[in-house]
């Protein structure tokens, strides 16, 4: 199998919920803006604690949610959207599309933190590096679909954008693309553990698995809808601290070391006062089968019987410490262009932990005298890999699953793996059974790669190796379709997914993000960077 190429992303897909990773985006709040009526303080160093470390740091090649969260202070996008879904300036100043093409004009103003000026054509060698099959970029197919090309005329300052197929996202795809300046397009193996883009924070101290250390972009002006990085409040810098540990990062807000950080379960009791909050929805309890021909996920029935045999709201209410609700289905962050439904109510069994063992029953899978089932000679094994993320409320949950599982007759191995690990498991060595992998999207055409076609061992995405032809058939239709045109037929391709028991939503988590002596503006885990103030405590 090939190396590692995908964060396992506490979100797969760009988008953090600011200091967890988890995206992890609301029913539809993901989002937002703290605000206070504290005095601006004089400079300083604003301090981010994330809860693992980010990783590689090449935009280009990182789905991870917590590097891509972090990157959003030093690179820039195109275009910027609110919570809404209004789409304003970045480093285009105008746009338009259709759903085989976009074009944008880029500000004439707009430089490199190395001093080199922005031209259409490193935008264009940005988003061509994706769709390079050759580069093996992770964002392609997640981000920027197969087969997209981009053309820059650096005279006329324009970017041209074709789609070799319809694409009803493909202004705000090619639109979040991260930017790297002249210099990374270069040498990308130089982006690894430094920044080169046109942000508003340049990376200048990387201690992996410890901190992060940003200093401003001086003269910044192309903010989202033409913010800059001037004014009262301003940092000196910015300081993102790895603290894997939630009741260290709550004794940290506490104290005023940490201005923003994420808080779950009981720690969270202790920061009712003295803080402004921005909530997400975290699909923690996205459960992942492997698929793969000898996997206990194989088989159909295996995952129908473990679905219904899962008291999803006890576990929920163990494994997030009492901040969990109901999945409404796999798209949670905001912007999302296909908010309101609900494809999840109807479409998975209520808990019934005899009709579960019934099922394995009649497919063979009979009980022996130490309580774990058998087919054939083979034992009911279950590898569980997940990410605890420092928190022992989901370890709790995981060791409960395990206990549910078991009284239906599985023996089931826990394994807590950090993200790298977690990463390696899945685009490596395919050696997991079940996993708790939170993925967080904005789209419903960024999940299409992981959950259908290619597997990694083939130089794609789909690690669970999901092959469930109702659900590539309504992607396909649904590809073609414009906006909000196409919601419904991306709920039908949804709806596949849950009636197969090929990825179950098993709870979503309601993530805090903690903000003290502070302000800014996160939409959908992207962090404006211009937007970072100091207040007075």
């Amino acid at each position: 199998m090939p190396g590692t190429r995908h964060a396992a992303a506490a979100a797969a897909v760009a988008l953090l919920a600011l200091a967890s990773g988890c995206g992890s985006g609301g029913g539809s709040d993901s989002t937002s803006e703290s605000t206070s009526r504290a005095e601006p303080a004089a400079g300083g160093t604003f301090t981010f604690a994330l809860a693992s470390d980010p990783g590689n740091l090449d935009p280009a090649m990182t789905p991870s949610s917590v590097a891509r969260g972090m990157l959003s202070l030093a690179y820039d996008t195109l275009v910027f959207q609110r919570e809404d879904g209004t789409i304003v300036s970045g480093l285009a100043s105008r746009w338009k599309a259709t759903p085989r093409s976009a074009s944008f004009t880029l500000r004439d103003d707009v430089q490199c933190a190395d001093g080199s000026r922005l031209t259409a054509t490193d935008v264009a060698d940005n988003v061509n590096f994706i769709t390079d099959p050759r580069n093996r970029s992770p964002l392609l197919g997640v981000i920027v679909n197969p087969g997209v090309r981009a053309r820059g005329d650096d005279a006329a300052g324009t970017v041209t954008v074709t789609s070799p197929q319809a694409d009803g996202f493909l202004l705000t795809s090619v639109g979040n693309v991260f930017i790297v300046c002249r210099g990374g397009l270069d040498d990308h193996r130089s982006l690894a553990r430094a920044t080169n883009g046109t942000g508003p924070w340049q990376l200048t101290d990387a201690v992996p698995d410890d901190h992060y250390t940003f200093a401003p972009h001086r003269g910044y002006a192309w903010g989202p809808d033409g913010a800059r990085l001037d004014g009262a409040g301003v940092p000196d810098e910015v300081n993102v601290r790895i603290v894997p540990n939630v009741t260290t990062t709550a004794n940290l807000l506490l104290s005023g070391e940490v201005n923003v950080g994420d808080v779950t379960g009981p720690d969270a009791e202790r920061l009712r006062d003295g803080f402004t909050t921005i909530d997400t929805i975290d699909t923690s309890g996205e459960t992942w089968f492997n698929h793969a021909q000898g996997r206990p996920g194989a088989d159909p029935v295996i995952r129908e019987a473990l679905t219904t045999g899962t008291n999803m709201t006890e576990l929920g209410n163990v494994a997030t410490g009492g901040n969990s609700q109901p999945s409404r289905g796999f798209i949670t962050l905001q912007p999302n262009v296909c908010t309101g439904g609900d494809t999840v109510s109807g479409n998975l069994p209520a808990f019934d932990p005899d009709a579960a063992k019934a099922l394995l029953e009649q497919a063979g899978w009979t009980e022996g005298a130490d309580g774990v089932r058998s087919k054939g000679g083979r034992a009911l094994e279950i590898s569980f890999v997940y990410d605890a993320k420092g928190q022992d409320a989901r370890t709790a949950g995981a060791e409960l699953l395990a206990s549910q599982w078991e009284e239906l007759g599985a023996k089931v191995d826990l394994r807590a793996l950090p993200e790298a690990q977690l990463n390696e498991q899945f685009f490596g060595t395919g050696a997991w059974d079940v996993a708790w992998a939170n993925f967080t999207f904005n789209l419903p055409s960024q999940m299409v790669a992981f959950v259908s076609g290619p597997t990694p061992a083939d130089g794609g995405a789909n690690f669970p190796a999901i092959r469930n032809a109702q659900y590539s058939d309504a992607a396909a239709r649904a590809t073609g379709l414009v906006g909000k045109e196409s919601c419904p037929v991306w709920a039908e391709a949804e709806v596949a997914l849950l009636r197969g028991f090929d990825l179950v939503p098993m709870f979503d988590s309601v993530n805090r993000t903690y903000v003290k002596n502070a302000e800014l503006t996160s939409v959908g885990g992207q962090i404006w960077g211009s937007s970072l103030r100091l207040l007075q405590g």
